[in-house]
Parts: C-alpha cells; sequence; structure tokens
C-alpha cells in the first residue's frame, strides 16, 4: 500500500476536518539532539505537533498540547517560524495555519503520554532527522529554519 493509500485510510477526528485552523509545533532540544515522535495516525516522524482548540490562543494551544502530549509545561519558549499548508482530507479541503516554537525551558518530567498516539519518542541529532523517509511538514519547515539560524 502506498503512502498515498494510507491517507485515504486515516481516521480523521472532527477537529481535523475544521476549514481553517492553527496548529502548533514544538522543537525541543537537549544536549544537541531534537525529540521527535513517531506518529501513529499519519506513520511519519516529526516533532511535537497539535491542534489548537477553536477558543484558545497559539499559545494555550501549545501549552496543553505540551501538557496531553509530553506531559511538560514550557516555561520559556518563542515563537520561531509559521507557515500555512492546504491539505486534503476525507475529500475536504483544510488549511493549516502552523506555528513552529523553539520551547528553551519546562517545568514537569518528560515522558510519551500518548503511546497510542506515538509509537515512541527518540532524541535525534540533525543528521538522523534528514535520514528519515517520512517527515512532518512541521518538521522539514523547522530543518529550514535551522539552516537560518
Amino acid at each position: 500500500m502506498s503512502y498515498l493509500d494510507l491517507l485515504k485510510e486515516i481516521q480523521y477526528n472532527p477537529g481535523d476536518l475544521r476549514p481553517k485552523h492553527s496548529g502548533i509545533s514544538a522543537v525541543i532540544i537537549k544536549n544537541k539532539k531534537i525529540l521527535m515522535m513517531d506518529h501513529v495516525k499519519f506513520n511519519f516522524w516529526t516533532i511535537p505537533v497539535g491542534k489548537v482548540e477553536e477558543g484558545q490562543t497559539v499559545e494555550e494551544g501549545l501549552l496543553m498540547e505540551m501538557k496531553e502530549e509530553l506531559n511538560i509545561k514550557p516555561t520559556k519558549y518563542k515563537l520561531i517560524g509559521r507557515f500555512r499548508k492546504k491539505y486534503i482530507r476525507n475529500g475536504k479541503s483544510v488549511m493549516v495555519d502552523a506555528h513552529i516554537f523553539h520551547i528553551e525551558k519546562w517545568t514537569g518530567t518528560l515522558r510519551n503520554n500518548e503511546p497510542k498516539k506515538h509509537r515512541s519518542i527518540k532524541w535525534m541529532t540533525i543528521d538522523e532527522i534528514k535520514k528519515i523517509k517520512k517527515l512532518s511538514n512541521s518538521t522539514e519547515e523547522m530543518l529550514k529554519i535551522l539552516k537560518r539560524i
């Protein structure tokens, strides 16, 4: 089965299908390695990503997703990039306004809080990430950003 066939089989939730919404991504670096997650639903490796819920600010979405997915509370973070991407999901056009944050400090013990959503989490070097065949759009954008800074 091809990757495009796999995308057709994805079970999207209602939030995934909102015609326009914001997304967040987090670049978390420790000992010159970046935290990566093996995403089950989309079958790719990614930096931590998530959706901003209706009524939330982008920053509130970031804090919520980091708590839900990784058991951490960012205490120092900054926006380092942004991009818009159109996806076709269940035959419908979905525009995501993605915000990429660098999380510099956090509290809590980092762990995979959603093992059914992420097969594993792993610290990787940039060179290791570049060798992965299937990366999220946010991860590809992060690689471009890190080249510039």
